[in-house]
Order: C-alpha cells, then sequence, then structure tokens
C-alpha cells in the first residue's frame, strides 16, 4: 500500500498557519464609504433567532451580528478574545478563569456581567435546551462568577481546547428568551428591526455597542426564490450578496468579471457517506476499505461538485492545506482492483446488491455521486441500488446514532471548524451515525484535546487520523468549497472553513 505524509510540519507551521479560516472581499469598486444598506440572500430563510437552538446552518450568519462569545475565531483563524479579554487555564487543563472586558451591555442598556455569562453557560447545559454546541461543552461540571469581571469553568477532564469550543456559545439574556423571536437582546453590533420567520430579517445598528460602530445602517437577510432569480438579482444589484452559490453558476459567475467571490481559505465542509459499522457488510474493515477505494473521487469533484473543492485521496475529514493534518496515511485513490479484491474478502462478491440512500429533489451533488459511485461498483460486478426518499424521512432513519441500516451507504455532509478537537469528534462514540466504536480512537482523542503544546499536539492528532484512514468508519470523497458571491461594490466580508459567512465588518464602496 502507498502511504502518505503531511507536507505540513513543525511548529513553526502551526504557529503561522494555525487554523487559517477565510478570506474577504477586497478588490473592485471605490474607496469604503460609511452607511448604507447591504441585502443578503441565501436558498434557505431563517426559521428563528436563539443562536443555542439553530436549526440551519444559515442561521449561523447572525451569530456575529446579534451575538458575542467570550471567545471568537478571528480572520485569520486564530481564537482571540471576544467579551473575555484574557484567559488562562490551570496545569492540569481542568479550571478555565476568563476576565471579561469592561463597558459591555446588552443591546437594551443592561450590563453584561459574569453572572450574564453564567447564566447563559447554564441555558447552553440543560438537559432541556436541545444545542448542538453541546458536544464541545458537556465536560463542564461548573460555571461560577467570583465576581463580575471574571467566570471560572470547571472541566470534568482535561482540554487544552476549551477556548475553541466555546466560540459558538454566545451570551444570551437568558432572562429574554420568551421574547426571543420577537426582540432579541443581545450584545453585537447589530440588532433586530424586523424578522419574518423563513421569509427575511432586517437588523440596524446597535446603539448600545461596546466596539466600533458598525459600517452599514441596515443589513437586510432575505430568502432567494430560486437561484436562477438569486442570480439576475446579484447581476442587476438588487441583491448584494448571495451566500452558498450553487456550484454549477460559479464558474460563469466568476468569468464575468462583475462578480467577486468569496471562498475559505481551509475549506472544512466535507462530504460524509455514512454505513452502518456494526451490522454485515460493513462491519467488516476490509467492507470500507473498500469502498474507499471504490470511490472516484476525482470524478465526484468535478461531475457533482463542479470543481468546487479538493480531493481528499487519503479519506480524511482534515483537508490537505489544514495545518493539523498528518500521520502515516494510506492513500485510497480510486482503484478498482483493490476495491474489488477486498470486497470479496468482506464477502461482497459478484452479484451482490448494496443501496444507496438517496434524496429527492435536494442535494443534486449526492444524487451524482451515488450515480458515479453506481456505476464503477457495476465495473466490478456489484449492483449498487439508489433508493431515492424524502429528506425529511432522514432523521427517522438514522439520527441518532445507533439505528442499524445494513447495506446503506447513507450520503451527509458536516460543516466543521478546521481545529480537528471540533471537526473529528463526529468520530467519537455515539455522534456518527455509522455507529463506530473504537477504545483506541477514544483515548488517542482524548490525548490530543488535553494536550497544551502545540508540536506535541500535532504529533497527537496524527496518530488519531491514522486510526480512521485504517479503520474507515465513514467515506469522505473531498473537502467542498461553500462559495459566497458579492457585487464589487463590497468589501469585508469573509467566511469560515465551513462556509460561515461573516457580514460583522461588511462595508460598501462608492
Amino acid at each position: 500500500m502507498s502511504r502518505r505524509r503531511s507536507w505540513l510540519a513543525g511548529v513553526a507551521v502551526l504557529t503561522a498557519a494555525l487554523l487559517t479560516a477565510g478570506c474577504s472581499t477586497t478588490e473592485g469598486g471605490g474607496d469604503p464609504v460609511d452607511g448604507g444598506e447591504l441585502t443578503v440572500a441565501a436558498a434557505q430563510g431563517i426559521p428563528q433567532l436563539n443562536p443555542a437552538i439553530r436549526t440551519f446552518a444559515w442561521e449561523e450568519v447572525l451569530f456575529p451580528l446579534l451575538w458575542n462569545g467570550l471567545t471568537k475565531t478571528d480572520e485569520s483563524g486564530e481564537i482571540v478574545g471576544d467579551l473575555a479579554e484574557k484567559w488562562e487555564a490551570s496545569p492540569d487543563q481542568k479550571t478555565w478563569t476568563f476576565t471579561l472586558r469592561d463597558g459591555v451591555t446588552f443591546s437594551n442598556g443592561d450590563p453584561f456581567t459574569a453572572e450574564e455569562a453564567v447564566a447563559a453557560f447554564e441555558y447552553y447545559l440543560d438537559d432541556d435546551t436541545a444545542t448542538q454546541e453541546k458536544n464541545k461543552i458537556s465536560m463542564i461540571t461548573d460555571v461560577t462568577a467570583p465576581d463580575d469581571k471574571t467566570v471560572v469553568i470547571t472541566l470534568s477532564e482535561p482540554i487544552a481546547t476549551f477556548a475553541a469550543g466555546i466560540v459558538w456559545v454566545k451570551m444570551i439574556d437568558v432572562g429574554s428568551l420568551d421574547t426571543i423571536d420577537k426582540e432579541p437582546i443581545g450584545t453585537g453590533p447589530y440588532v433586530v428591526d424586523k424578522f419574518t420567520p423563513d421569509d427575511s430579517v432586517t437588523l440596524v445598528s446597535n446603539e448600545n455597542y461596546f466596539g466600533e460602530a458598525p459600517l452599514l445602517d441596515e443589513i437586510t437577510i432575505v430568502k432567494a426564490a430560486e437561484s436562477t432569480a438569486a442570480v439576475t438579482g446579484l447581476r442587476s444589484g438588487d441583491i448584494d450578496v448571495l451566500w452558498s452559490v450553487p456550484q454549477g453558476d460559479v464558474e460563469g459567475l466568476e468569468a464575468g468579471g462583475d462578480i467577486a467571490l468569496v471562498r475559505p481559505d481551509n475549506p472544512s465542509q466535507w462530504p460524509s457517506w455514512e454505513v452502518d459499522t456494526t451490522s454485515a457488510p460493513f462491519d467488516d474493515v476490509r467492507a470500507r476499505q473498500a469502498l474507499a477505494y471504490a470511490t472516484d473521487r476525482e470524478a465526484i469533484l468535478e461531475a457533482a461538485y463542479y470543481g468546487q473543492g479538493t480531493v481528499s485521496p487519503t479519506n480524511n475529514a482534515l483537508g490537505e492545506v489544514n495545518p493539523w493534518f498528518g500521520g502515516d496515511l494510506t492513500d485510497y485513490s480510486y482503484d478498482l482492483d483493490k476495491a474489488k479484491e477486498l470486497f470479496a474478502q468482506a464477502g461482497i462478491t459478484e452479484g451482490s446488491t448494496l443501496t444507496w440512500w438517496g434524496i429527492a429533489g435536494s442535494y443534486p451533488e449526492w444524487n451524482t455521486s451515488g450515480e458515479i459511485l453506481q456505476a464503477s461498483l457495476k465495473e466490478i460486478g456489484i449492483t449498487l441500488k439508489i433508493d431515492n426518499n424524502d429528506i425529511g424521512t432522514w432523521v427517522d432513519s438514522f439520527y441518532p446514532a445507533g439505528k442499524s441500516f445494513p447495506g446503506y451507504i447513507v450520503p451527509n455532509f458536516q460543516s466543521t471548524p478546521p481545529e480537528p478537537a471540533y471537526s473529528l469528534n463526529f468520530y467519537l462514540d455515539g455522534r456518527c451515525e455509522c455507529n463506530w466504536k473504537s477504545d483506541e480512537f477514544q483515548q488517542a482523542f482524548a490525548g490530543a484535546v488535553a494536550e497544551p503544546d502545540d508540536a506535541a499536539r500535532k504529533d497527537k492528532w496524527a496518530t488519531v487520523q491514522e486510526i480512521i484512514n485504517e479503520e474507515v468508519p465513514l467515506i469522505v470523497p473531498l473537502q467542498s468549497t461553500v462559495v459566497t458571491a458579492t457585487g464589487t461594490n463590497v468589501a469585508g466580508i469573509w467566511a469560515e472553513g465551513g462556509g460561515q459567512l461573516h457580514l460583522e465588518n461588511a462595508q460598501l464602496k462608492g
């Protein structure tokens, strides 16, 4: 077997490139001007305004506009202070002390103190709060406020990456939860002026914001009727920003010259084809390795994703540009001979049938991927039945982890931070619908997140990736790029690796 070694090595690289996140729009147009209105469109609407219980990825566009956390990710990808001006961890990485900045108030004028931070964390930790952040903070055993400026968080286990793990734990006003969809109270640069669920939300500047006043008078976020109309609106100037451009439209927009594109520098959205690792045939690691070899990543990238991304030949959730990528990794580049051999060893021979759980009317890239895999498997005598379903049945069929689906290949995707503690954690016991459980992985993962030294942690993450690479709990064909298009008169927009759009510093140019 051929092996791959990361070309990124050494603490100097980590220091220089740690978690590079995205790029902003800076070219074209005239000089930046203060004020003005920005119209932002996406194929999805925003159904509700509670950041803790977000239901769709697009809701995250509101996070940096309306709320702050104790920490945040900056445009270079580093974890920096937000409402906390500094923090320190105990030597055992189990007690974290955050010092809050002065002069912060909620948008209604009430002061933000350590007590409000404690209340926010308690809300996120409450068993009745259905938050996706729970897995990042479940190890918290206590949150206290010794004084108005100090928050002390105690963990049950050492987590050296904890400051990164709480970026999306937003400091909401817990006392106003009953009216959060009518008048959300936050600490961010904007406040909600009007909100029509699943249609539009209009934001205006927050007069009580603790930082520099936002550069725009108003941001309106609207649901686009359909992609063709949205692209037309972008070209005419009716829309200033279009998030998650359909991949088939990207090349045409890029060639037009009157549109600027925003792409993450370190894409961290990745398709995840899930199989049930606890039932035949994919309880046999050789069947999973065979499926990895039978995945024509190059063809899928070009035909299903229109070239918007990079292939993952080592079947890795971390892209090769990620500074944490590494290890002695098997290259699973397309090889039907190896796939046929391994399938046969696992009992999947000519005449066998597998099933692709497809989606009717949504995610065309999934359908195209399934068709490419179907054609590949046919070459080695294996039938892939494509079973299209309503997307609404996905949850009942596969979520949460623990459900059995023998012989199925189930497409999904993950939008994760580049930090492996919060991307590779998808493989932890009970998280991945693939039902994979590995004590070796659990121990290696725990050792990596507990390691405070960057260079030593990089080596430990390499070991974690080697385990995943050998065991193939799921198929990762590529890292896909979420592309945002803007008019050339827009500046200051950037995107995180998972495509999360940042508009807090957006500005128009004259």
